[in-house]
């Protein structure tokens, strides 16, 4: 399946923290949200964490329900090995 999605920069400080709002084409939940992703450097190696904050518990809820984590989880296994054939 595929989605489309957007979203407005809030926040942009290079190189620590984007902060942006998530909006998919076809909404299938209600409200909003906002994406926030931290790059932390130490000794060579930057680790990238990301967080989603919804507008409500019973909205993050219903989106932990679906398979989105396996499919951020994939995204981010593909990021790793295009990066370690860069390297």
């Amino acid at each position: 399946m595929k989605m489309a999605m957007g979203g407005v920069y809030q926040e942009v400080v290079t190189p620590e923290r984007i902060v942006a709002t998530e909006q998919f084409d076809d909404p299938w939940y209600p409200g909003g949200a906002v994406g926030t992703v931290t790059f932390v450097e130490q000794a060579g190696k930057t680790t990238l964490s990301m967080s989603v904050r919804y507008d409500s518990k019973e909205t993050r809820d219903a989106v932990l329900k679906t398979p989105m984590e396996s499919g951020v989880s994939a995204g981010f296994d593909q990021l790793a090995e295009m990066l370690t054939t860069l390297s």
